[in-house]
């Protein structure tokens, strides 16, 4: 099964610009994963919903079926780790 990676975060939110920086680079090392990212105002697809996002940025990952999350700035390395194990 395929890896997705959710990170959920607002325009407006100063600790999600933060997270941006360490997401974008750590999407840009890790190969064979679907990263995706979506802003909790303009969300169109439910999954912030379904993810029962209350606080951001958060971030989802979804591998072999089990779906693993985590609220607030990740670093470089909690976040390779929550994709990758």
């Amino acid at each position: 099964m395929a890896t997705t990676a959710i990170k959920f975060y607002a325009s407006w939110c100063g600790p999600c610009k933060v997270y941006a920086k360490t997401w974008d680079k750590v999407t840009s090392e890790i190969s064979n994963v679907e990263f995706i990212n979506i802003d909790i105002e303009k969300d169109t697809t439910g999954l912030a919903a379904k993810h029962k996002v209350m606080n951001i940025p958060h971030t989802v990952v979804v591998k072999d079926g089990v779906t693993k999350a985590e609220t607030g700035r990740l670093n470089e390395i909690q976040l390779k780790n929550l994709i990758l194990n």
